[in-house]
Order: C-alpha cells, then structure tokens, then sequence
C-alpha cells in the first residue's frame, strides 16, 4: 500500500494502534501543519503552546473572577454581621427597616427594593417599605395566594399585577425581581429587590444569602398578617 492510498482514518487507526509515534519520532511535530483559530498556518508544537497560553489566560481569568467573588461574599457577610449586631440593639420595627433599607443600598446592587409588611404602629409607608393595613390584607392574600403557599422565593419576571402592588406607579420600571418570604408562608412579610434589568434576577441566581436577611427580619417582626386569613389562603 503506497502513500497515496492512505486514507485519513488509515492514519488515525495506525496512530492510535501506536501512541508513542511522536514520541519515536519527535522531529515530525515540527514538520505537521495546522491552522489556528484566525486562519494562519503554524507547527503543531507552536500551536500546542498557544492553546496552553490561551487556556492558560482563561483559567487566571477564572481564578480571578472566583476570587473576585469570594472577596465580596467576604465584604457582604462581614456587613450582615455587623447589620445583625445592630439590629439586636433596636427594638422598635420603624428603626428596623430604616437601618435594614440603609444596609441594603449600601450592600446591594439593585435598583428598588420594598419590605412589605403588615401594619406595625408608628410604621408608615415609605420609599423602602409597604405596609398593609386592613383595608389591604385581603388583596395581598389574593395576590400572592401562590407564593404565600409554597413559602420559597421566586426570581425573575413578576406579573403586573404584584408589581403593581409592591411598586406602585413605579412598577412599570421593573424589569426582574426576586421576591422572598419572611417568617413561614410570608407571615411576616415579603422581602423584594428589583432591577431594571429583564435579566438581573434570573431564576438561576442563588438566593442562599437573601434568604439570610429573612432569617434576620424573622427574628425581629413579632407581629404577622391575621392568622385566620392565611389559613384560609392556604385551605
């Protein structure tokens, strides 16, 4: 059988019938051409080498990414830390939300952000915070029937409906939110950021450290949403 009648898998079953080829015949690397990704012809060592050097440069992008982001985990947990000292020192659900609205805006990348709980005396509505009176309750149960019964965040798209509820005259600003429950079956409460962006808050993001922040607020609000109509939600 000459050259010529060698086909391309003739080659590659004699080259994987004998592994240590180029290692018998080492000068033949030099000699083998292959293209690289822009077209231009070059060795199969120096082609070897930049695929090394290019996934080396993906690998140190990734080790700093990851650091990157351990280092803000780091700065976040350190400031839950310090949210959480505080907040044992206040006992008045007003100064609560306040220092938690003030932690948020410093800690978090989002555009809005609402607590929205029952209504607490000498607690109004605010940029930061929803309460919901009597006259609202039942609204709220109606709305958030779903959430409220399976009690676990959601990320993403809200419909206009609890948009228009949370939010107001700015729901139309939000593009993706993530809403968590306070307390079981958001007796307590919601807790909920916002963003402009339709993909900032996708239903692939982790929530383990928003679901911290929960813990906390469950910790402090005393008061729920009348029982009875959560039952009834839930019935």
């Amino acid at each position: 059988m000459t050259s010529k009648e060698l086909s391309d898998n003739d080659v590659i079953n004699y080259l994987i019938s004998h592994s240590d080829f180029f290692v018998r015949h080492p000068e033949q690397l030099e000699v083998l051409k292959v293209s690289n990704k822009n077209g231009s012809v070059t060795s199969l060592v120096n082609h070897q080498v930049n695929v090394l050097k290019d996934r080396n440069t993906q690998l140190k992008a990734k080790l700093y990414e990851l650091i990157s982001f351990a280092e803000e985990n780091e700065k976040i947990m350190s400031q839950v830390f310090e949210l959480t000292l505080q907040l044992c020192q206040i006992s008045h659900v007003a100064n609560v939300t306040k220092h938690f609205g003030l932690f948020v805006k410093k800690s978090f990348d989002s555009d809005m952000f609402k607590i929205v709980l029952p209504q607490y005396d000498n607690l109004d509505s605010s940029q930061s915070v929803l309460c919901v009176g009597l006259d609202k309750e039942k609204e709220f149960l109606s709305i958030f029937k779903d959430f409220i019964n399976n009690s676990v965040p959601i990320c993403g798209r809200l419909k206009k409906e609890k948009l228009d509820f949370i939010f107001g005259k700015y729901a139309y600003k939000v593009g993706s939110c993530v809403i968590l429950p306070i307390g079981e079956h958001a007796n307590k409460g919601l807790l909920v950021f916002a963003s402009f962006d339709e993909n900032r808050f996708n239903p692939e993001i982790s929530t383990d450290l928003l679901s911290r922040l929960t813990h906390i607020l469950d910790r402090k609000f005393n008061k729920t949403f009348h029982s009875t109509l959560v039952q009834k939600v839930q019935s």
